[in-house]
């Protein structure tokens, strides 16, 4: 409800203003709310038509092989960061039963033991996910008290997806 003012000039000292109000207007448009049922009704038929045919074609397997490769990701810097923090070379195996980290007990006194993941408190890092399937891979290397990893540049194919493992940085990313 807000007027508009459009001053005129009529003389040096005095001012004449027109208002002009547009409440009425604003008032006729205010009263149309809502769907009718019509609508509605279209609305809901094209959603249950949409997902009769999304539905069948949402494969979740997808999802959780890519979820592998993701966990297989993580578990791989996170022996990294382990080894550096630590002083302890750490030993990594990825296959399709999942990904164990643990210490292998070198250089002298470290620890020989599976790393736990924090956050579940299980020693496969890649539990809530399934490797691709015909996955034949064994992925298994150790990296130093630097975090470098034995062996050089690795590289390993999960399903269509390969993870690399720079040798000397030991920097580990998805091609």
């Amino acid at each position: 409800m807000c007027p508009l003012f459009f001053p005129l000039r009529t003389s040096i000292r005095s001012f004449k203003i027109f208002k002009i109000d547009f409440s009425a207007f604003w008032l006729q448009h205010a009263m149309v709310k809502g769907f009718t049922l019509v609508e509605l009704v279209v609305v809901l038929l094209v959603a249950g038509i949409l997902a009769a045919i999304a539905f069948p074609r949402l494969d979740i397997s997808t999802f959780r092989e890519q979820g592998f490769v993701q966990q297989a990701l993580a578990a791989v810097r996170y022996a990294q960061k382990q080894a550096v923090g630590s002083g302890c070379n750490v030993q990594v195996s990825i296959n399709a039963g999942g990904c164990s980290l643990s210490f292998i007990g070198t250089p002298a006194g470290c620890p020989s033991s599976a790393i736990t993941n924090t956050v579940s408190g299980n020693t496969n890092f890649c539990l809530d996910s399934d490797a691709p399937p015909g996955s034949s891979f064994d992925a298994s290397f150790t990296f130093d008290n630097i975090g470098r990893p034995s062996g050089g540049t690795k590289q390993y194919t999960l399903g269509g997806r390969t993870i690399q493992v720079e040798a000397e940085t030991g920097y580990t990313h998805e091609l």
